[in-house]
């Protein structure tokens, strides 16, 4: 007996339909994405070696918990959109998360810059502990290929993706290490529809680095949208593992699920995680509540997303409707239920 959920054509098509405005590149910068408030953080790293794309730098909280991170551009720079104020420990990560510098840092007004300085000597553990070398993690990076690189970056921003396409395909041609090159080009191509060709530019920049979450993020984006929903679900924990922030991610795990009919305690936890920049999942829960006989709790969905949506949202006027009905038959239920209720 299956103890997952039903799945209809209507959680479905409401689930996919959402998925399917999700932007063609929906990753550039998840970790700034998700913060709302704060103050805007500039820094640059400098070293004698080439900065790769695979670093990345995070902000510590209380010594342990990660307050934001982001990877580091090819030229050495990195962004985070918002950071609260206070003490933080700045450190630099390589492949497969190992340290190669870290600092104390004090954010204390809008728009500081943030200075990480490498030395060039090694300072690898031989025996394979503690930090290593920053020229063991990086590779140095032809003027051309990172010219094309950022090239495509600019042609991204202004939405030709076409040109995007060809620029990165030359930073990689030129550079086949340059595992940022592929998954750039990889959401290139999924801008432009070529959904299977994305897919293989992501995995190659996971073939490359295997903690690339950005990379991973977005493979798993490509195979839901494929409805390739075992592979997708795989990929989506991967992500969430590397950056349980996340929560875009976390929508798609849900839809996956969905599709396998699995656990409705799982999908439903994810999907009210994910509302927070996908909205559309507060329609999805709605209606999984609905099949499970929580009309109120879905209710207070379609209430959350009537909420946070703009006016002129294209789906106001049907979620409007759903909930007045909801509405009318808690009242009739309630009703029925009252003492001394009788049946005519």
């Amino acid at each position: 007996m299956r103890t997952g959920i039903s799945l209809t054509g209507m959680i479905l098509l409401v689930a996919m339909t959402a998925l399917a405005q999700f932007s063609e590149n929906p990753f550039p910068d998840l970790r700034g994405e998700r913060a709302r408030r704060g103050f805007f953080v500039h820094g640059q790293v400098s070293s004698e070696t080439t900065i790769a794309g695979t670093m990345m730098v995070e902000l510590l909280a209380n010594g342990h918990s990660v307050s934001a991170s982001t990877y580091v551009r090819p030229d050495g720079s990195f962004e985070f959109a918002s950071v609260m104020p206070g003490g933080y420990e700045l450190r630099m990560t390589g492949a497969g998360g190992a340290v190669v510098h870290s600092q104390t840092v004090l954010i204390s007004g809008p728009e500081p810059n943030l200075s990480i300085n490498i030395p060039g000597h090694s300072n690898t553990d031989p025996n394979g502990g503690g930090t290593i070398s920053i020229r063991q993690l990086q590779h140095k990076i032809p003027s051309d290929a990172r010219k094309e690189f950022s090239e495509g970056v600019k042609a991204s921003k202004k939405g030709d993706h076409q040109s995007a396409l060809n620029h990165f395909q030359k930073a990689v041609s030129i550079d086949p290490e340059l595992a940022d090159g592929y998954n750039n080009l990889g959401s290139a191509h999924a801008a432009l529809g070529q959904l299977e060709q994305a897919a293989k530019q992501f995995q190659n920049a996971i073939d490359l680095v295997p903690d690339h979450s950005l990379a991973v993020a977005n493979l798993s984006v490509a195979l839901c949208k494929m409805e390739r929903y075992p592979e997708a679900e795989q990929l989506a924990r991967r992500a969430l593992k590397l950056d349980s922030s996340l929560l875009k991610i976390r929508y798609i795990l849900a839809v996956s699920l969905i599709a396998q009919h699995r656990d409705s305690t799982e999908v439903l936890e994810n999907l009210q995680r994910a509302a927070v920049e996908v909205p559309k999942a507060r329609l999805v829960a709605a209606e999984l509540f609905v099949q499970t006989g929580h009309r109120d709790d879905a209710a207070k969905q379609l209430e959350e997303y009537l909420r946070v949506t703009p006016e002129q949202d294209a789906d106001r006027q049907r979620v409007e409707t759903w909930l007045g009905q909801l509405r009318i038959q808690s009242v009739d239920r309630q009703e029925q239920a009252a003492p001394g209720a009788s049946n005519h």
